[in-house]
């Protein structure tokens, strides 16, 4: 079978695939269609290579294969061993089911006799009403101890894991340590990433977890989710990891543009595109765009370009900026433009692959479209958010600063490292991660290029708002759309990190409530779910949640919530005095735990005056304003 998206193994800049052995050829069965790769691919990139770019719909709307939300896969042989496609390895001989997919649901028949998918790009799946991952409230199956617990493995929490004493657990959610830090590069005489990376990882005595998840963080005790590779056979464990300080090197994520097709199969965002063609040799199509905020958008398309792709493009969203690759970029023949935003991409006709990508000129208040262009690949670059996500779950605050959500104040045997910490160079992110792993004081110096050569990022591209129609606010699995006015913003009960950034970009947030909100609403159901080995809030406790002190008064009244439908409230949704109100600034109390014995409703932090009697009020989750049935104190 072809593999229509693979780059050449002799590509130059490595984007032939670093991680791939090209001499082991592989091939699996995905949903009952042949899938062919190399042996170090993963599930995901032998699917993109072999031209699947297609997870399914949402409200209709086709959603892009990508790593951000990878889709659920199990073995056929052992349906409980369920795990993300980016963190299986491509094995001959696999048979896999997708989770969740129509041939999934038709049960044994269709496991044992379905067939593939409809479509030949697609994998089938209706994301509106996909499954949630089945080890978020599992029970671990082995507990491990450390006395430090570094959680990412890039140049950051490499040299955390070097540094810190003692037993030391370094937990990286990929199959390769190194982060992007080969995405970013140097900036001056720094060390090159390539030789940072080996000189960090050689004699580095630490237990090494790949293809491991961190999903939950209490304390200093977290919970992950693990794939294990023994021979030919792949299953999963669910592992409690207890230690005495954890370094979070988490990194950031690159934000979602905004505009309406943003998640279309065939648009991809930067890094993830620089992370397939040099690890994987992964490039969807012959053709691309490139729309970007910075710098690093042209040395993409200069990499791109000598590996043959051809770029047809550069859209930057910034006017007159200035680069060393912009003259690279003069030099080498690769036209581009500026004060561009994407407006909107738009999958080609049925039985077409590609793209139908435009424009909008923004200058000042000026709105013009610009023509059509069609393309195999739109590669659409966005800022970046520090990954907080285990800070928040952990009690952590943040605070709006600029254009992003970063970590503010500080948590007992937790610290943070690299770009999770805010920094962006690379000798930063070794010096601070070796900071976080030691708690010594170190001197970390951040230096950026002057930018008189080279101009600042701009904010993440974002279309007009007459223009939000089909445009998501992040890649995550939330599956949020952008409304057309702020004040349309239906704040759904549980948000990504990336869903709270994009939404203060949008106007529906205020900026002086992005860490509240994010506090509330950045969660997961391992945040949420008594699993055997934590309980976040206890329904009996009379202590609220760090981050709710003296959010609903001084004396804030916990309470047992029941509602007529007899609907579950998740942890984070909002409780207000009125069923027209939806701005949390102005809610009197949040659901802070389960109902006791896994009853009905939940437990709310409800201010004190407004909890008194049977009063009348709202709690407002993804279905709406739901009003209470009965208030219960919980006694002190």
């Amino acid at each position: 079978m072809a593999q229509p998206n693979r780059l050449p193994a002799d590509a130059p800049h490595g984007f032939g695939g670093a991680e791939l052995d090209r001499s082991k050829p592989v091939s699996f069965r995905l949903d009952g269609r042949p899938v062919e790769g190399f042996a170090g691919d993963t599930v995901l990139t032998a699917a993109l290579a072999s031209g699947i770019d297609t997870a399914g719909t949402r409200d209709g709307q086709p959603i892009a294969l990508d790593e951000r939300s990878a889709p659920l896969v199990a073995p056929r042989a052992n349906p409980k061993a369920v795990m993300p496609m980016d963190r299986v390895p491509a094995l001959n001989g696999l048979d896999l089911i997708v989770v969740g997919s129509q041939r999934d649901k038709l049960g044994l028949f269709g496991r044992l006799f379905g067939g593939a998918s409809a479509s030949p790009h697609a994998l089938g799946l209706r994301l509106d009403d996909l499954p949630p991952a089945p080890w978020l409230g599992a029970r671990p199956d082995v507990t491990l101890e450390a006395d430090t617990l570094v959680i990412g493995g890039g140049v950051a929490g490499l040299s955390a894991a070097q540094s810190a004493p003692g037993k030391t657990i370094l937990v990286e959610r990929r199959n390769w340590l190194g982060g992007d830090a080969r995405y970013f590069g140097t900036i001056g005489d720094e060390e090159a990433p390539d030789a940072a990376i080996a000189r960090l990882s050689k004699g580095l005595a630490a237990e090494i977890l790949l293809r491991t998840e961190i999903f939950a963080l209490s304390g200093t005790t977290a919970l992950a989710h693990q794939v294990l590779v023994e021979g030919n056979v792949l299953s999963t464990r669910n592992v409690a990891i207890t230690a005495r300080r954890v370094v979070l090197a988490t990194g950031a994520f690159e934000r979602l543009p905004l505009f309406a097709g943003n998640r279309s199969p065939g648009v991809v965002g930067a890094v993830a595109a620089f992370d397939r063609a040099d690890r994987h040799g992964v490039w969807l199509g012959k053709r691309t765009l490139i729309s970007t905020p910075g710098a690093s958008g042209y040395r993409l398309a200069l990499l791109a370009k000598d590996a043959g792709i051809a770029v047809q493009r550069i859209a930057d969203t910034r006017l007159g900026p200035n680069s060393r690759f912009i003259d690279f970029c003069k030099a080498s023949g690769v036209s581009f433009t500026t004060g561009l935003v994407p407006r909107s991409a738009t999958p080609l006709a049925k039985g077409q692959s590609g793209l139908s990508v435009d424009f909008a000129v923004a200058i000042d208040e000026i709105r013009q479209e610009t023509g059509v262009t069609e393309t195999d690949q739109f590669v659409a670059a966005g800022g970046w958010q520090p990954e907080l996500s285990l800070w928040l779950m952990a009690g952590g605050r943040s605070a709006w600063v600029g254009d992003r959500l970063e970590a503010v104040g500080a948590l007992p045997g937790i610290a943070l490292a690299g770009a999770a910490a805010g920094y962006r160079g690379l000798t930063a992110a070794i010096d601070s991660g070796r900071a976080a792993a030691t708690g010594k004081a170190v001197a970390i110096s951040d230096p950026t290029i002057d930018a008189i050569y080279e101009s600042p990022d701009g904010p993440t591209p974002m279309a007009p708002p007459g223009d939000a129609h089909r445009t998501f606010l992040d890649h995550g699995a939330s599956c949020v759309l952008r409304a057309a006015h702020a004040e349309q913003f239906s704040h759904p009960q549980a948000l990504t990190l990336g869903d709270v950034v994009a939404a203060v970009q949008t106007g529906a947030i205020p900026p002086a409530l992005a860490g509240q909100a994010a506090s509330e609403r950045v969660l997961t159901a391992g945040d949420i779910v008594d699993s055997g080995w934590k309980v976040t809030v206890p329904a009996a406790s009379t202590e609220p949640p760090a981050y709710l002190t003296g959010r609903f008064g001084a004396k804030p009244q916990l309470c047992v919530v029941t509602s007529a439908d007899a609907r579950y409230f998740e942890r984070g949704c909002l409780v207000f005095a009125s069923s027209s109100i939806t701005d949390p600034a102005q809610a009197i109390g949040a659901i802070v735990g389960p109902a006791p014995g896994g009853g009905i409703g939940g437990v709310a932090l409800i201010e004190r005056e407004a909890s008194k009697g049977e009063t009348r009020l709202f709690v407002r989750d993804s279905g709406g304003a739901v009003p209470i049935e009965r208030i219960e104190k919980v006694k002190a």
